[in-house]
């Protein structure tokens, strides 16, 4: 029994570094990422005979330098995304957390992988059954929750209103906000389009594991 209990202490103990590992990563990638773009951005404005070719930069790889700068950049969003969810958690108990945040999402991912099957067996169609929007909305709601959570403590730590800070805040949250609308909720962006997809074929085999990444860090905990 002790030797079991130890035994999860340690697994719950290299969780908790991992995960601090994971958000403090993130959180320098991020910000790298934002400073990617404000480059891209000086790039843009300038004309392109006084760099293309210089540093190795080239004018025909724009495209791809600003989709690497979203792609970095998000991850300071979903940083923001994760301190929201921490201060809705501390209002809650230990048990709803866990049916909230684990449980019923994990739940809406299962039906999501399974929704063939599930929609043969029960004659749930999709997407007008009322089960299929649950499964699509809670998630993407949740982080939508989350993120409203950060914004609002940003804006409004104490009493006192600094919509200076919630405007920053926000503003440094567009990256996510942009891939969260593009690959979740579907919503079409031209450049999001054919940057991403050349970014994807650009990779090749490697295109999966930038999925994989996205999926995880854009559709939350």
């Amino acid at each position: 029994m002790a030797s079991g209990r130890k035994a999860f202490q340690k697994a719950r103990s290299a969780k908790r570094r991992f995960d601090a590992w994971v958000r403090t990563t993130a959180w320098y990638v991020g910000w790298v990422g934002v400073a990617l773009l404000v480059a891209v951005a000086v790039l843009y404005m300038a004309p392109a005979s006084a760099w293309d070719g210089r540093w190795g930069l080239r004018e025909a790889h724009l495209p791809a330098y600003l989709m690497a700068g979203v792609l970095m950049a998000s991850m300071v969003g979903w940083s923001f995304i994760n301190v929201g969810e921490d201060r809705i958690k501390k209002h809650l108990g230990k048990h709803v957390n866990l049916v909230l945040f684990v449980a019923l999402p994990l739940c809406c991912a299962a039906a999501g992988l399974l929704s063939g099957p599930i929609a043969r067996a029960t004659g749930w169609q999709k997407p007008e059954h009322p089960f299929w929007l649950v499964v699509f909305w809670y998630p993407a709601l949740l982080v939508m929750v989350c993120a409203a959570a950060f914004l609002t403590w940003k804006a409004r730590p104490r009493k006192r209103v600094y919509l200076d800070r919630g405007a920053n805040a926000a503003l440094l949250m567009l990256p996510y906000a942009a891939l969260f609308a593009y690959i979740v909720l579907g919503v079409h962006v031209d450049w999001l389009d054919d940057n991403l997809q050349e970014t994807m074929n650009a990779l090749g085999a490697y295109a999966l594991v930038l999925q994989l990444v996205l999926a995880y860090f854009v559709g939350g905990d």
